[in-house]
């Protein structure tokens, strides 16, 4: 199985989720994709509380639902919202297959990235597109590799990381994604926002690695781009051949024991 991916590292504009909404319907109806990547808080604009914007952000989900429905395609996206427990920022991927949510369960709490206000998710997520399997997470997500490790240990294809990192943690990231990609043996798609927004420089920088670690595609540090890979299910299973860490893994251990 093959399925094409774009990774639109695309500037939203703050506080306007119909017109964000407007910019994935435009790329659903023209894009030869069959999966399209947005940044976090893509829908919705990064900084931006969901307060007072509940619906235009659920028009905004709907109206990208339907025509995935239509067209045949997936979109990943990032956006915050408000939930039962309050505001959460969420990665939403919407699929003929069916919608799925994962809200962000590690939340920054430092200095630029804070995320006052916001409350952390409690679960994992996988999204579908024609049974191919895609684990999410979300920016300071990364740096806890239990949640990517999760994803692939239960079948994900592809894991997806959408981010708001600017240019000072742009080095950490290029040594954390390529250790994600090969310790999960799994696709990894990052996708990151890019230019000034909310008092920051973001990086740019999204990419593709392969299963093994390496780089496929790479976006522009400095303005909006769009890379684009193929995931192959038989050169994913080839590869887990090489490298067996995932049915290697002691599942037979309770690696959380207090003991120590």
């Amino acid at each position: 199985m093959r399925v094409d991916i774009a990774l639109c590292q695309t500037r939203p504009a703050p506080g306007c989720p119909d017109r964000n909404a407007e910019v994935i319907a435009g790329r659903i109806m023209s894009d030869d994709a069959d999966v399209l990547v947005y940044p976090e808080s893509f829908l919705t604009g990064y900084g931006v509380s969901p307060e007072g914007l509940e619906e235009d952000i659920s028009a905004g989900i709907t109206k990208i639902s339907d025509l995935c429905r239509k067209y045949d395609k997936a979109v990943a996206v990032g956006t915050a919202r408000m939930s039962d427990r309050g505001p959460v920022n969420s990665l939403l991927f919407l699929s003929p297959d069916g919608d799925t949510a994962y809200d962000k369960t590690h939340l920054a709490k430092f200095g630029i990235y804070a995320e006052d206000g916001f409350v952390a998710g409690n679960r994992p997520a996988l999204g579908s597109y024609h049974g191919l399997k895609f684990g999410m997470c979300i920016c300071y997500d990364i740096y806890f590799p239990e949640i990517l490790h999760g994803c692939s240990l239960r079948r994900a294809d592809v894991n997806l990381c959408v981010s708001a990192a600017a240019v000072q943690s742009a080095p950490c990231f290029a040594k954390i994604l390529p250790a994600r990609a090969l310790e999960n043996v799994t696709y990894l798609a990052f996708v990151n926002n890019v230019g000034p927004m909310a008092g920051l420089q973001m990086a740019g920088l999204s990419r593709a690695m392969s299963p093994l670690g390496d780089t496929i595609v790479q976006c522009s540090g400095d303005s909006e781009d769009t890379a684009r890979f193929t995931v192959n299910t038989e050169e994913l299973a080839r590869m887990r051949g090489i490298r067996r860490h995932l049915t290697d893994y002691r599942r037979d251990v309770d690696w959380l024991v207090q003991n120590f």
